[in-house]
């Protein structure tokens, strides 16, 4: 018996832990003079943070109603699963991954959908996959028996490319890990791992990093994206082109595929504080503070709905309609 009751002890424990969080985390009312948000973005040197991390330093210092902190994580899918769970009122993600979220498809394990769109803020973050030239890895089947790092666990980046390595018959080939991204251009310059991929605006920080210390070889994914029909699978990618010259060392144009980012939050955050939000981070002012910043951004306030396929947050909405923007339903209801 003694067991059972401390079974019992335990599960009471983990209750009032939980209730105690829950109660930390209930959205503050609309009314009060401050309502904290945290904004889940992605690795420190990536594109959704470089972003964030100058959106929400000028919300802060342009609003008496809200603050809003900035927070690394692994990326679209961790973003996705903290707002829907509402451990994070902000997040930034990608149409795919609305789209598995929202039917509950892999690497989600049931429908997930707390979850509202606010506006655009990338334009396509493309599947940079990099290899050293030495290694004359050019094209996808040269991935065939190497340590390819495919993004950081959570990650939009791992998510896509080994649905495109499961589609292309690849994935059996390929020894694919999901390793943190901060310590890609490392990893790929001591010979740890053979390929990386990174999901980013183009010109990537990152892969800048790696080409000005060695030759760099980007490896084009346009043959086998043609012959998979993976495109024609899943039309929420796009084809991209990387020109020839964007990297140091790299003369040929390649061809990589990817999705625009997209600035989500959860439905029960207060419509007067999505509205202040929406209102200051697409402000032109606003606009301009995250360019200079970093000039992969895409927040865009005449465009903000472009390729959207999620319902928009009612005070996201408030906003677009004041300054005349007009979207079609989206396709997720």
């Amino acid at each position: 018996m003694k067991p059972a009751i401390r079974d019992g002890r335990s599960v009471a424990l983990r209750r009032a832990a939980f209730m105690t969080m829950a109660a930390a985390l209930a959205w503050p009312a609309a009314g009060l003079a401050q309502t904290m948000l945290q904004l889940t973005t992605g690795g420190a040197t990536g594109s959704y943070y470089m972003i964030g991390a100058p959106m929400a330093k000028f919300a802060n210092e342009h609003s008496k109603t809200i603050r809003v902190t900035p927070i690394t994580s692994g990326g679209s899918v961790e973003n996705l699963r903290r707002v829907e769970a509402g451990t994070a009122q902000l997040g930034m993600t990608s149409q795919d991954l609305m789209y598995k979220a929202w039917h509950g498809e892999k690497p989600f394990g049931k429908p997930t959908r707390n979850w509202r769109v606010i506006g655009i803020i990338t334009p396509i973050l493309a599947n940079h996959v990099v290899a050293l030239d030495a290694s004359n890895i050019e094209a996808a089947p040269d991935l065939k028996g190497k340590i390819f790092a495919i993004g950081a666990p959570g990650s939009m980046a791992s998510d896509q490319m080994n649905l495109f390595l499961e589609f292309t018959g690849l994935r059996g080939a390929v020894d694919a890990r999901m390793l943190p991204h901060q310590d890609y251009p490392t990893m790929l310059l001591d010979g740890k791992v053979q390929a990386i991929n990174r999901a980013a605006s183009v010109p990537a920080a990152s892969v800048e990093e790696i080409a000005v210390q060695k030759p760099i070889s980007l490896v084009d994914l346009g043959k086998t994206l043609d012959q998979s029909g993976f495109l024609k699978k899943y039309p929420f990618y796009q084809k991209t082109v990387i020109k020839g010259g964007t990297y140091k060392g790299e003369k040929r144009d390649v061809t990589t595929f990817g999705t625009a980012g997209y600035l989500i939050a959860h439905k029960d955050v207060p419509d007067a504080v999505v509205y202040e939000f929406t209102k200051l981070a697409y402000s032109k002012d606003g606009i301009k503070h995250v360019d200079l910043a970093f000039k992969g951004a895409n927040v865009n306030r005449e465009h903000p709905l472009d390729g959207n396929i999620g319902p928009v947050h009612p005070g996201a909405a408030k906003f677009w309609k004041e300054i005349g923007v007009t979207y079609p339903e989206p396709t997720l209801k």
